[in-house]
Order: C-alpha cells, then sequence, then structure tokens
C-alpha cells in the first residue's frame, strides 16, 4: 500500500501542478482536468516504475546466480507491486480470519487451494508486513521482468517432474522456517485448478507438509475464491476475490497425524469453507441443501 500511496500522492502533486499553474483553475469547463490528470499521472508513473523492475531483473538475469537468499527488499517491492496491480486489474479484495494469522515475527506455514496466478498476487500483498517466500513452478523463474524479481526475493522453485529435488527444496523450505528467515506459501494441489469447478480442488500432496513437521511450525490455512475470474472479467467489469483464514493448526494440532491425515483435513477446511460460501462463486450454482432423510441414509 505505500507504493499506492507514494504513486498517488505524486500523481495529485503533478496534476495540481498543471492546473494551477496552466492557468486552467480560472475557467469551470477544466474543473474535471485535474481527476483525468491524476489518472493519467499515476499511470505514467507506474509505468516508469515497472521499467525499473524490468531493468533491474534483467541485471539479476545478467548476474546468473541461480539461488538468492530471501531478502526482505525484495518480497517488499513484490507485496507493494502486487497491490498495484491487483487495483490496476479492478480486483476487489475482501480477506477475512487475519487476526488469526500469527505475529510477523512467527514463522509458519501458508497454505492455500491453487485457481490461478492471482492467488499469490493477493496472498503476498496481504501479508506486506510478514516476511513469507512462495514456492513456485520453475518455469515462473524465466517470466520476463517478473522471474528475476521472484529470484531475487528468495522464491524456491519447484520441478515438478523431479520428485528428488522437490523433497530438498521442501526440506529446504523447513529450514528457512526453523531458522526464523521467512515464512512460505504453498499450494499443495500442486498445479493450477484448471478445470475448476470439477473439482473444485485437486487432491493435496502430502508431501507438501513435510517442512511443517520439520519445523514443528503452525500451518495458517486460506480459501480462495474467484480468482480465476479476474483476467475473465477484466476490463468490462470489476471483480471480487476472497481470502479467507479458516484455520491456524499449530504442531501440537497436527503432530499425530500423519502427513496424508494431515493433508485431508487441511484440505476439508477449505472444502467447508467453499460450502459455506458457495453462492460467492461467479456462475456456479448454490447445491441442494441436504434433507433430513438424506442425512439419515
Amino acid at each position: 500500500m505505500a507504493l499506492t500511496i507514494t504513486l498517488l500522492l505524486a500523481s495529485l502533486a503533478l496534476s495540481l501542478t498543471v492546473y494551477f499553474g496552466g492557468g486552467y483553475y480560472p475557467n469551470l469547463m477544466w474543473v474535471w482536468l485535474p481527476f483525468v490528470l491524476i489518472l493519467a499521472f499515476f499511470l505514467a508513473l507506474f509505468a516508469v516504475y515497472a521499467l525499473f523492475l524490468v531493468l533491474f531483473a534483467f541485471v539479476i538475469r545478467l548476474r546468473g546466480e541461480e539461488n538468492y537468499r530471501p531478502n526482505r527488499f525484495g518480497m517488499w517491492v513484490l507485496s507493494e507491486t502486487c497491490f498495484v496491480l491487483q487495483i490496476l486489474c479492478r480486483v476487489r479484495v475482501h480477506a477475512s480470519g487475519m487476526g488469526k494469522v500469527p505475529s510477523p515475527k512467527t514463522k509458519f506455514m501458508l497454505v492455500s487451494n491453487h485457481l490461478s496466478g492471482f492467488d499469490h498476487i493477493g496472498l503476498i500483498s496481504l501479508f506486506v508486513k510478514h516476511d513469507i517466500i512462495c514456492i513456485s513452478k520453475k518455469q515462473n523463474k524465466k517470466i520476463p521482468g517478473v522471474g528475476g524479481w521472484l529470484r531475487f526475493a528468495g522464491y524456491l522453485f519447484i520441478d515438478q517432474n523431479d520428485i528428488l529435488s522437490g523433497t530438498r527444496l521442501i526440506e529446504q523450505a523447513g529450514n528457512y522456517i526453523s531458522e526464523g528467515t521467512c515464512s512460505v506459501c504453498i499450494a499443495p494441489e500442486g498445479t493450477r485448478n484448471k478445470n475448476f469447478p470439477n473439482p473444485e480442488i485437486l487432491p493435496f500432496h502430502p508431501g507438501s507438509f513435510a517442512m511443517a513437521y520439520q519445523s514443528k511450525c503452525p500451518i495458517v490455512v486460506f480459501a480462495i475464491q474467484n480468482t480465476n475470474c479476474v483476467l475473465k472479467r477484466f476490463p468490462l467489469k470489476g471483480t471480487d476475490v476472497y481470502f479467507d483464514c479458516v484455520g491456524v493448526l499449530e504442531y501440537d494440532e497436527y503432530k499425530s497425524l500423519t502427513q496424508k491425515e494431515l493433508a485431508e483435513k487441511v484440505q476439508g477446511l477449505i472444502q467447508k469453507r467453499f460450502d459455506h460460501k458457495r453462492a460467492r462463486f461467479y456462475h456456479l450454482p448454490v447445491k441442494p441443501e441436504t434433507t433430513e432423510t438424506e442425512k439419515a441414509e
């Protein structure tokens, strides 16, 4: 949000400078001009900022370093940029349960379902005060402009076809949490749910939770809705997306469970929220309520 406020204030200052400095203010026919100028300057300033991001990412690529330790500056830049992107894409974020989330001093495993690339854009923008990185597919490190910043911030990239490297990466994530370096966000489905709503959630991979057992950390569970609709509705319509913290599992609550049982428990928490808030989904019919006879059967 700090970046957004800075861009808005700079846009306002430039707009008023042009409006009053250009002598437009005495004529009422130009009363609309400052509002148009604010928008124009905001977009122009963000374009300059985006150019900085691209050039910096290019420098990172030239350096040739494959792995970076998580660093706060990189995380902050990604979080602030994600916040602005949501505004530009007409995304209205509705977050609930944030009071359940541990303080920034506590490092945790963040788990969610995976509907689109906007999942992590929304989550990261919510956690600007936390040191947090994501586990992402290795293809994302090659995205022009974006990939360099993901690497610089310390994101971990998983090869979905290499089980051994995936195991090592999960272990590294557990080390980051244990050391107090940062929290780690992962989508245990392993890939984007391209066929939503059939099924609404893909099966969670139990191995994803190995980092939690290793670090004995809290598991923060988020249910995400409607991020898959953003690009379909933009630019003609805005999109309401929902990020609900549906539970925080402490180590004592899951240490006696197997990884498979834990994966099913976490997936169940998300599915329960979907069932309860199903009407939020765009173009998804509400399930008929179960009758007493059906419950008895």
